[in-house]
Protein backbone atom coordinates (compact mmCIF):
# COMPACT_ATOMS: atom_id res chain seq x y z
CA UNK A 1 0.00 0.00 0.00
CA UNK A 2 1.61 3.20 -1.19
CA UNK A 3 0.36 6.76 -1.64
CA UNK A 4 2.01 9.09 -4.13
CA UNK A 5 1.32 12.58 -5.43
CA UNK A 6 0.01 12.77 -8.99
CA UNK A 7 -0.96 15.51 -11.44
CA UNK A 8 -4.58 16.62 -11.81
CA UNK A 9 -4.72 15.11 -15.32
CA UNK A 10 -3.61 11.73 -13.93
CA UNK A 11 -6.29 11.92 -11.22
CA UNK A 12 -8.99 12.26 -13.90
CA UNK A 13 -7.57 9.24 -15.78
CA UNK A 14 -8.55 7.08 -12.78
CA UNK A 15 -12.05 5.58 -13.19
CA UNK A 16 -14.59 7.79 -11.42
CA UNK A 17 -15.74 4.89 -9.23
CA UNK A 18 -12.15 4.62 -7.92
CA UNK A 19 -11.87 8.30 -6.97
CA UNK A 20 -12.67 7.63 -3.32
CA UNK A 21 -12.13 11.20 -2.15
CA UNK A 22 -12.80 13.95 -4.67
CA UNK A 23 -13.12 17.60 -3.64
CA UNK A 24 -14.45 20.46 -5.70
CA UNK A 25 -11.70 23.00 -6.36
CA UNK A 26 -9.00 20.49 -5.42
CA UNK A 27 -5.40 21.67 -5.29
CA UNK A 28 -3.64 18.37 -4.51
CA UNK A 29 -4.01 14.92 -6.02
CA UNK A 30 -2.73 11.48 -5.07
CA UNK A 31 -2.99 7.83 -6.02
CA UNK A 32 -3.31 5.13 -3.37
CA UNK A 33 -1.84 1.94 -4.82
CA UNK A 34 -3.26 -1.14 -3.11
CA UNK A 35 -1.23 -3.52 -5.27
CA UNK A 36 -2.36 -6.46 -7.35
CA UNK A 37 -5.23 -7.19 -7.91
CA UNK A 38 -6.89 -4.09 -6.40
CA UNK A 39 -4.93 -1.37 -8.21
CA UNK A 40 -5.02 2.39 -7.65
CA UNK A 41 -7.59 4.69 -6.09
CA UNK A 42 -7.64 8.47 -6.49
CA UNK A 43 -7.70 11.20 -3.85
CA UNK A 44 -8.04 14.95 -4.25
CA UNK A 45 -8.22 17.68 -1.65
CA UNK A 46 -8.06 21.44 -1.27
CA UNK A 47 -5.31 22.32 1.19
CA UNK A 48 -1.58 22.40 0.51
CA UNK A 49 -0.99 22.10 4.26
CA UNK A 50 -2.91 18.87 4.86
CA UNK A 51 -1.80 15.37 3.90
CA UNK A 52 -4.06 12.31 3.76
CA UNK A 53 -4.30 10.06 6.81
CA UNK A 54 -4.10 6.36 5.87
CA UNK A 55 -4.65 3.60 8.46
CA UNK A 56 -5.21 -0.15 8.31
CA UNK A 57 -8.03 -1.60 10.38
CA UNK A 58 -7.04 -3.86 13.31
CA UNK A 59 -7.95 -6.96 11.25
CA UNK A 60 -5.93 -5.59 8.29
CA UNK A 61 -8.89 -6.10 5.94
CA UNK A 62 -9.81 -2.43 5.47
CA UNK A 63 -7.81 0.69 4.66
CA UNK A 64 -9.16 3.96 6.08
CA UNK A 65 -8.38 7.26 4.37
CA UNK A 66 -9.20 10.74 5.64
CA UNK A 67 -8.30 14.13 4.21
CA UNK A 68 -9.84 17.57 4.64
CA UNK A 69 -13.49 16.86 5.43
CA UNK A 70 -13.90 13.45 3.82
CA UNK A 71 -13.47 9.88 5.01
CA UNK A 72 -13.34 6.69 2.97
CA UNK A 73 -12.72 3.03 3.69
CA UNK A 74 -11.81 0.38 1.12
CA UNK A 75 -12.12 -3.37 1.63
CA UNK A 76 -8.78 -5.03 0.97
CA UNK A 77 -10.63 -8.31 0.27
CA UNK A 78 -12.38 -7.14 -2.88
CA UNK A 79 -11.65 -3.42 -3.40
CA UNK A 80 -15.18 -2.26 -2.55
CA UNK A 81 -15.57 1.21 -1.09
CA UNK A 82 -17.38 0.46 2.17
CA UNK A 83 -17.44 4.00 3.62
CA UNK A 84 -17.58 7.36 1.84
CA UNK A 85 -18.56 10.04 4.31
CA UNK A 86 -18.29 13.84 4.19
CA UNK A 87 -18.01 15.93 7.36
CA UNK A 88 -18.70 19.59 8.07
CA UNK A 89 -15.36 19.98 9.88
CA UNK A 90 -11.83 18.72 9.29
CA UNK A 91 -10.66 15.22 10.15
CA UNK A 92 -8.01 15.49 12.85
CA UNK A 93 -6.98 11.86 13.38
CA UNK A 94 -7.80 8.22 12.67
CA UNK A 95 -6.82 5.52 15.18
CA UNK A 96 -7.45 1.82 15.35
CA UNK A 97 -7.93 0.13 18.70
CA UNK A 98 -9.38 -3.27 19.61
CA UNK A 99 -11.90 -4.06 16.86
CA UNK A 100 -12.86 -0.49 16.04
CA UNK A 101 -11.59 2.42 14.00
CA UNK A 102 -11.91 5.80 15.72
CA UNK A 103 -12.22 8.98 13.68
CA UNK A 104 -11.79 12.36 15.33
CA UNK A 105 -13.00 15.50 13.61
CA UNK A 106 -12.79 18.97 15.08
CA UNK A 107 -16.33 18.62 16.46
CA UNK A 108 -17.12 14.91 16.89
CA UNK A 109 -15.78 11.43 17.47
CA UNK A 110 -17.01 8.37 15.58
CA UNK A 111 -16.31 4.67 16.14
CA UNK A 112 -16.64 2.32 13.19
CA UNK A 113 -17.23 -1.42 13.43
CA UNK A 114 -15.09 -3.80 11.31
CA UNK A 115 -17.67 -3.85 8.49
CA UNK A 116 -17.72 -0.04 8.23
CA UNK A 117 -20.95 0.65 10.11
CA UNK A 118 -20.99 3.45 12.67
CA UNK A 119 -21.07 1.96 16.16
CA UNK A 120 -20.88 5.28 18.02
CA UNK A 121 -20.97 8.97 17.22
CA UNK A 122 -21.03 11.94 19.56
CA UNK A 123 -20.39 15.67 19.44
CA UNK A 124 -17.48 17.03 21.45
CA UNK A 125 -17.89 19.81 24.04
CA UNK A 126 -14.83 21.61 22.65
CA UNK A 127 -12.63 21.38 19.55
CA UNK A 128 -10.85 18.03 19.37
CA UNK A 129 -7.12 18.22 18.65
CA UNK A 130 -5.91 14.64 19.09
CA UNK A 131 -6.42 11.13 20.44
CA UNK A 132 -4.22 8.62 22.22
CA UNK A 133 -4.75 5.06 23.36
CA UNK A 134 -4.57 4.46 27.11
CA UNK A 135 -5.01 0.76 27.83
CA UNK A 136 -8.35 -0.15 26.31
CA UNK A 137 -9.60 3.46 26.22
CA UNK A 138 -9.25 6.42 23.89
CA UNK A 139 -8.25 9.74 25.40
CA UNK A 140 -9.47 12.68 23.36
CA UNK A 141 -7.59 15.93 23.94
CA UNK A 142 -9.50 19.20 23.63
CA UNK A 143 -8.23 22.59 22.50
CA UNK A 144 -8.87 24.19 25.90
CA UNK A 145 -6.71 21.55 27.66
CA UNK A 146 -9.37 19.17 28.95
CA UNK A 147 -9.62 15.56 27.83
CA UNK A 148 -12.33 12.93 27.53
CA UNK A 149 -11.84 9.20 28.06
CA UNK A 150 -13.93 6.98 25.81
CA UNK A 151 -14.26 3.21 26.01
CA UNK A 152 -14.36 2.15 22.33
CA UNK A 153 -16.01 -1.19 23.12
CA UNK A 154 -18.97 0.29 25.01
CA UNK A 155 -19.15 3.79 23.54
CA UNK A 156 -19.32 5.31 27.02
CA UNK A 157 -17.36 8.31 28.19
CA UNK A 158 -15.62 7.81 31.51
CA UNK A 159 -16.50 10.54 33.96
CA UNK A 160 -13.49 12.55 35.16
CA UNK A 161 -12.62 12.24 38.84
CA UNK A 162 -13.94 15.15 40.92
CA UNK A 163 -11.37 17.83 41.66
CA UNK A 164 -9.96 17.86 45.18
CA UNK A 165 -10.33 21.05 47.17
Amino acid sequence: MQISAIAEADFYKIDSCRRVIAHDCAQKFAALDLGVPLGCYGLSWRSDLIEPIVKLSPDRRTVWIGVDQQLAAISLDDGRIIVALPFTTYIVQILTVSDVTAVLTEEEVLLFNPGGSIGFSDDLPDQGIGMTVDGENLVIKMLEGESLTLNPMTGYFKQPAPALR
